[in-house]
């Protein structure tokens, strides 16, 4: 309505002057008519206006936004990008942007390029530690809701406010709550920013806005949480330094005692192998004479067999006859038994005997007979 009564004194003042200017055209010419002015005052007057109403009819809307038309304080339709035609002086538009509206928090605000700008968070782990934390909240407007939200939230900037702002600011203080210094401490905030994403993804869904993106930029801790971190490093540092060298004098020593194995094994297989080569070179040796003493007994008895075939009794009487030394034995015999023939030495070298003696009786039957010796030849 305001906007129809700055039209309408517009257009009065304008319709006024034109007919203040027609009625002192007429008196400088000496013709005074103070009903001159009047037509041509109604005819501005009606210009002006038109100009007005036509100005107001007509709303552009730009890409990648609507627009919400409220007729008398109520939603009637919603606005496509274009040309678009409404009542002049009564119908209200209230324009959303539909495309992507990125709102940040950062150490220092003025630094950054987001639409909506804010500062850090402050919040807690889960083990009592203090931080910061600088996050961006990406998020558009669904055009297909731009009447609820006119009606439940207000203005682009009332929605930033009432919902992306407090919710965004509130779930990341609350949820980092459940995670420990040294899970975020460390970088790996990944469940942490997932965690915060879907429950913001939940409110907005409510509210008629789609989230596009949430993202933990960094998480900052004291420097007395840094400084106790650093030197807790150190000392596992050291303890690994120690575990290495403790492994190295562990690893050096089963290398040793390795390579003593090794060489005992070895000296045992060499005198294994020295023994099994002497006990081998015995082996074959006893072998070779047990083999030896075998053909030397074989064939001694051969030779035995031989000679025991080739004696006969014409060739024992002739080897006999060869070799009698001359001499005859001695003989005893009593009355009537078998004569007796002393040993002698029937074969031999010949030496020199005594002429034979006869054979003499002897009282008791027996008879001595001496030998007879016959002369050397």
């Amino acid at each position: 309505m305001g906007s129809l009564v700055l039209a309408l004194l517009l257009a009065f003042v304008v319709g006024i002057g034109v007919a203040a200017l027609v009625v002192g055209a007429s008196s400088r010419q000496g013709k005074p008519s103070p009903g001159a002015g009047i037509l041509p005052g109604i005819i501005a007057f009606l210009l002006v206006f038109g100009m007005f109403v036509l100005l107001g009819s007509l709303t552009i809307v730009q890409a990648g936004s609507v627009a919400v038309v409220k007729r008398l304080g109520q939603v009637v339709t919603v606005f496509e990008p274009g040309l678009n035609w409404k009542l002049p002086f009564i119908d209200q538009t209230i324009v959303y942007r539909t495309q992507e509206i990125v709102y940040e928090t950062s150490e220092d605000p003025q630094q950054s390029n987001a639409d909506y700008r804010d500062v850090e968070v402050d919040t807690a782990t889960s083990d009592g530690q203090q931080v910061t934390a600088r996050f961006t909240v990406r998020f558009r407007i669904r055009p297909q809701e731009a009447a609820r939200i006119v009606n439940n939230l207000g203005t682009e900037g009332e929605v930033v406010e009432k919902i992306v702002k407090q919710n965004s600011r509130v779930w990341v203080r609350t949820l980092l709550r459940n995670f420990s210094a040294s899970q975020l401490y460390s970088g790996d905030i990944q469940e942490a920013q997932q965690s915060i994403a879907a429950q913001l993804t939940r409110d907005f869904d409510k509210e008629g806005l789609e989230l596009v993106f949430f993202g933990l930029r960094q998480v900052t801790f004291t420097e007395a949480y840094k400084d106790a971190v650093e030197m807790k490093q150190i000392e596992a540092e050291n303890i690994t330094t120690k575990q290495n060298v403790a492994e190295q004098a562990k690893f050096e020593k089963q290398r040793a005692i390795t390579a003593a194995e090794g060489e005992a094994e070895r000296q045992r297989l060499e005198r294994t192998g020295v023994a099994q080569g002497e006990a081998e070179s015995i082996k074959l040796k006893a072998q070779a004479e047990a083999e030896a003493t075998l053909v030397k007994a074989r064939s001694q008895a051969e030779a035995n067999r031989l000679i025991a075939q080739s004696l006969t009794d014409d060739v024992i009487n002739w080897q006999a006859v060869n070799e009698w030394s001359g001499q005859y034995p001695l003989v005893i015999s009593g009355g009537g038994g078998q004569p007796f023939i002393l040993p002698g030495d029937l074969f031999g070298i010949a030496r020199p005997t005594v002429p034979t003696v006869p054979t003499v009786p002897i009282t008791g039957g027996t008879v001595i007979t001496a030998p007879v010796t016959s002369p050397a030849p």
